[in-house]
């Protein structure tokens, strides 16, 4: 059977002589602060649904302190006063959880702003606002939190972290855990997360400093940057540039119109609809491809390449290759023309041209230090490029 246990909650608001003057003038509005406490028997999850801005910090304490700016618009005190004490707080108990409602009247325009102390050691912490600005900070457990429309700022907790909201930004310090976050328009930035991070706006930028697991990263319109993963990358974005410094796995990057660059990982697959590639210091197996674009990849000494593909309709393909590495090389060139070459610094790797020149494919094949994994290169509307790295 399900336990409901409702809660007093003690108001404290000091009344000074003259009945209104608690209630002061600020702008257009009316505000008064009241601080509350919630008392209840022991609970590990905590529940906040409001209206407004919420400031949640955890604390070495058992109970919920709480305060409570109310902000109305009236045309004296004495008529503030009145819409503020239509405002409606509560609280129960039930199942191992502890909630909080604030119910502003229906004719309240402008939300309240509600700072919460809650213990650290809370197991869940459950943020829902229908309209405001939510930052949490300082938990050990698992944290959601909800807005229709704000700001979210989170930092300090130890489990994981799921943020949405309808339009703002996102910004996450240190989750040990795994992170969610999804914006309806805002930019998504996360200093650091301990685990899997799935991160998606619909109109905005996504950029990652650290990431312990996976990361997951999608925009409908920005540009995304990862600087330290891992483990593995996933970046897709319908405009903007995909970055990404270092990741320990491999990077699949996804650009309908912009630049893709990776600087290290532990194998790439990379298309872009229209803009450059370009891969440094990249390992295991290759895969990149642009309809519109050029294509720069570093072969590196003592990183070793699997079988990998380079491929743009429309832009060049050049390959830096140390002179130690084992690879089989496979280049066609099917632009035709002045542009439709190949150039390479290896007298290993032999350029056939075709028998009509300037009209039939340029091929090129060759077995670097004996050979080893095939590198395939194909063209089709710029020059290939096989230069021996210095």
């Amino acid at each position: 059977m399900k336990q409901v246990v409702f809660i007093s909650i003690v108001w404290a608001a000091a009344a000074a002589p003259g009945g209104w003057a608690q209630v002061t003038r600020e702008g257009r509005s009316w505000v008064k602060t009241v601080n509350g406490v919630v008392t209840a028997s022991p609970f590990e999850r905590f529940r906040l649904d409001t209206v407004g801005n919420v400031i949640l910090q955890g604390g070495d304490g058992e109970k919920i302190t709480y305060k409570l700016k109310l902000r109305v618009r009236a045309a004296d005190a004495k008529q503030a006063e009145a819409l503020m004490q239509e405002f409606d707080v509560r609280s129960r108990s039930q199942n191992g959880w502890l909630r909080l409602v604030i119910t502003p009247p229906a004719n309240i325009t402008e939300g309240p702003e509600l700072t919460v102390s809650v213990p650290r050691s809370l197991q869940q912490a459950w943020i829902e606002t229908r309209g405001g600005n939510v930052q949490a900070t300082d938990l050990d457990g698992e944290l959601q939190a909800r807005s229709a429309a704000g700001r979210m700022v989170v930092d300090r907790v130890k489990g994981k972290a799921d943020i949405r909201t309808g339009g703002g930004d996102i910004q996450v310090g240190e989750v040990g855990g795994t992170v969610r976050c999804f914006s309806g328009a805002g930019v998504i930035r996360v200093q650091s997360a301990g685990g899997e991070s799935w991160l998606e706006t619909q109109g905005g930028e996504v950029f990652v400093h650290q990431a312990a697991g996976p990361v997951h990263a999608a925009t409908a319109g920005g540009n995304i940057r990862v600087e330290r993963a891992s483990n593995t990358v996933f970046a897709r974005t319908a405009a903007g540039l995909i970055e990404v410094q270092q990741a320990d796995g491999a990077v699949t990057a996804e650009s309908s119109a912009g630049a893709i660059q990776v600087n290290a990982a532990n194998g790439v697959r990379c298309e872009s609809a229209s803009g450059t590639i370009r891969l440094r210091n990249v390992w295991g197996p290759l895969r990149a491809s642009t309809a519109v674009g050029s294509i720069m990849a570093e072969l590196l000494s003592g990183n070793r390449i699997q079988d990998s593909m380079l491929s743009t309709n429309a832009g060049d393909i050049t390959v830096f290759i140390a002179s130690n590495i084992p690879l089989t090389v496979m280049a066609r060139n099917d632009s035709g023309g002045v542009s439709g070459r190949i150039i390479s610094d290896f007298k290993e790797i032999r350029v056939k041209e075709g028998s009509w020149p300037g009209v039939s494919p340029v091929l090129a094949e060759g077995a670097l230090n004996g050979g080893g994994p095939l590198l395939r290169i194909n063209v089709n509307g710029g020059t290939i490029y096989l230069r021996r790295q210095k």
